[in-house]
This record gives C-alpha cells, structure tokens and sequence, in this order.
C-alpha cells in the first residue's frame, strides 16, 4: 500500500495512519450524518459507499477490484483498534429497518466524498490511496455495525455490489 516517493520527511506506512485515521473519521461522518437525518445503520453504509464510488469513479480508480483487496487488511488491522464494547458503541445510529429517503442518501454520499476529497488534498493523497481509505473508513463502519467476528461476511456483500 506504501510507495517510494520523493516527498522529504519521515515516510509513515499506510496501514499505522490509516488505523488511526479510519475509526476518527468514521465516528465524525456518523455523528455528522445522524444529525442530517441518516439514523440508520444500512442507511450510512449506504451513503458511505455510494459516496465511495463516486469518488473513486471521478478519479478513474476501479472499485470493483480496489475494494475487495482493501477491506480484508482494513478489517485485520481494525478488528483490535477498539475493544469489542468500543464498538458497540461506536455508533450513533442503530440497526432499524432503513427509512433515509434519497436526499439524505445523497447527503451522506456528498459528505464521504467531500472528507476523501479534503484528507487527498491535505496530505497529498494519490486517488488509489484515497480510495484505500475510504475503504478503510467504511471497514470501520461495517465493523460497529456487525461486529469485530460477523463485519467479514457484511463487508464481502458490499464487495459484490461493486
């Protein structure tokens, strides 16, 4: 995931900022989105990924085969970030049937894209990298969502959606 690149500084693997970064940036879009109205558990993985995809697209990077590459070490390296009881309260949201109504989709899709486009700028992300991230963010997500044990068979439907 990490390259050679010619940026001076300390070089920080992908995976060590990305296990810190993802979970934040999670719990932030989750407590932004319930306030919009995305209540919904399904509702925000929705959005998140629909926000992911169009990121990813406009930049000319290939979900279909970026996402089922990413989400396993994603999930590897955050299934241990937080506690299992951590996660349970991860969430804003709960697991009620979905009711956000396409506007709120739209919203939350807009906002993912909006933070990937930011964090790409602020720290000069390639779009595959980026991408990664969102990933990675999602994986987060999917983690509070199902569970450190049960987010690998969540994570491998998104994979199919793609």
């Amino acid at each position: 995931m990490t390259q050679s690149s010619t940026t001076r500084g300390p070089q920080i693997p992908a995976i060590l900022l990305f296990r810190r970064i993802a979970p934040t940036v999670a719990q932030d879009l989750s407590s932004q989105l319930h306030r919009a109205g995305l209540v919904n558990a399904n509702d925000l993985i929705w959005a998140l990924t629909t926000g992911l995809s169009s990121f990813a697209k406009g930049r000319g990077v290939c979900l279909a085969t970026g996402f089922p590459k990413a989400w396993p070490e994603a999930l590897r390296a955050l299934r241990t970030a937080c506690s299992e009881a951590e996660w349970e309260r991860f969430l804003v949201q709960t697991a009620t049937a979905p009711q956000a109504t396409p506007r709120q989709i739209a919203r939350g899709a807009a906002q993912m894209v909006a933070i990937l486009e930011a964090l790409s700028e602020a720290v000069r992300l390639s779009p595959q990298i980026a991408t990664a991230l969102g990933t990675w963010i999602i994986t987060a997500v999917v983690i509070a969502h199902s569970g450190p044990l049960d987010a690998d068979l969540s994570l491998e439907d998104l994979a199919d959606c793609f």
